[in-house]
């Protein structure tokens, strides 16, 4: 897929946020327009120590959604989607809904911007450039204040973000 930048700054946020949310479990799925469920399962499953290649390959779309359901339901989640050309129906693969209780984030990178509108994205970024600012507030808002302060990499994550943007779309 193209829009480099757009994976690029996915890639780093999923690693900075891996090492410094600890307690959330971050998932990153490269749907890269071509757009299965199955696989989109199979790629989180690989995440979430559940593809164990002889029991997980032999069961039932339905069966793999609730084993995904069980395990995310218990976690904190942010679920990285880069690249989507349509809207992906995360949870009928079994991603629990996101909410204020579970804390849970969905966020994901697309060139289209209809695709925000099928996907219910609360806010739109049309990142034209992001200074250091917007980056940090960003990050802020997805994640929140306490997680920022706790963890002084975050900051630095928002001037790379602010680097590396040059006009992409990005919701969260």
């Amino acid at each position: 897929g193209g829009g480099m930048g757009k994976t690029t700054l996915l890639k780093k946020i999923n690693n900075k946020l891996g090492k410094a949310l600890g307690d959330y479990v971050v998932i990153w799925i490269s749907v890269d327009g071509q757009l299965e469920l199955g696989k989109i399962q199979d790629q989180i499953a690989k995440q979430i120590n559940l593809f164990d290649e002889s029991s997980w390959t032999s069961k039932s779309f339905e069966e793999k959604a609730s084993c995904i359901h069980k395990v995310l339901s218990r976690r904190k989640f942010v679920l990285l989607l880069d690249d989507i050309w349509e809207r992906v129906d995360f949870i009928k693969a079994g991603v629990p809904h996101p909410n204020l209780e579970n804390k849970s984030k969905v966020v994901f990178t697309t060139r289209l911007v209809e695709v925000c509108g099928h996907m219910e994205a609360d806010e739109q970024f049309k990142v034209e450039c992001w200074t250091e600012e917007e980056g940090l507030e960003l990050l802020r808002s997805t994640v929140g204040d306490r997680t920022l302060e706790s963890h002084h990499e975050i900051p630095e994550l928002a001037r790379i973000l602010a680097k590396e943007c040059g006009g992409l779309p990005l919701a969260l």
